[in-house]
Formats: structure tokens, C-alpha cells, sequence
């Protein structure tokens, strides 16, 4: 930790009104962007995956870009959104038109 100290403060004059973005900008440079940008999109397509399958596009893949890999767990957590029959009260995914127990049509998503 030190070492990284003395890396970014390194020939900076403390004194310098402008010492603090001469730091700020050292240790931007340090950040490995391409792999959070890389890891952010892996997160958001890996979210709208599974959004499409489970009727929750939209949230899916705001829980992928918020939080990565972690959001598919919290995906997976929540609950997906269902059409329940009213005639025989089996839940049908979302994107399900008829039952697929009696083939009665489902009411709108909730």
C-alpha cells in the first residue's frame, strides 16, 4: 500500500492547488477500464437473458448493469411474472397466450 502511495504521490507538490486532480487523474490511470466496461456488458446481456426467458426483460437487465453477476442471482431471486387461468388456476409464463393445461385464453400479465 505504501508503494502505491508513493507511486501516485510521486513528484506532486502538495502545496499545488491542483495536487488533487494531478492525483485523481494518476489514479484513473491505474483502473483497468476495458475489463469493467468488458464485465458491465457480460452483466447487462447475462440479465436480459434471462429477463426474456422469465417475462421481466426491463428489470433484468437493470439488476445486470447495476450489479454485474450478482444481478442474476437477485434476478433469479425475484419473482417472474406469471398469467394465472382463470378457469383452472395453473400459472402460465408471461408470454403465453392460452393455458397450457385447459387452453382456455389467460387474462392480461400481472
Amino acid at each position: 500500500m505504501d508503494s502505491l502511495i508513493r507511486q501516485l504521490l510521486d513528484g506532486v507538490d502538495l502545496s499545488d492547488p491542483d495536487a488533487v486532480w494531478t492525483v485523481f487523474w494518476r489514479l484513473m490511470d491505474m483502473v483497468d477500464w476495458w475489463l469493467l466496461i468488458a464485465i458491465t456488458l457480460v452483466g447487462i446481456v447475462g440479465g436480459g437473458l434471462i429477463g426474456w426467458r422469465r417475462g421481466t426483460f426491463w428489470r433484468d437487465v437493470a439488476l445486470g448493469a447495476a450489479l454485474g453477476p450478482l444481478g442474476w442471482i437477485v434476478s433469479f431471486v425475484l419473482p417472474a411474472r406469471v398469467r394465472t387461468c382463470l378457469a383452472c388456476g395453473h400459472r402460465n409464463s408471461a408470454g403465453s397466450a392460452t393455458c397450457t393445461r385447459c387452453g382456455d385464453a389467460l387474462p392480461p400479465v400481472r
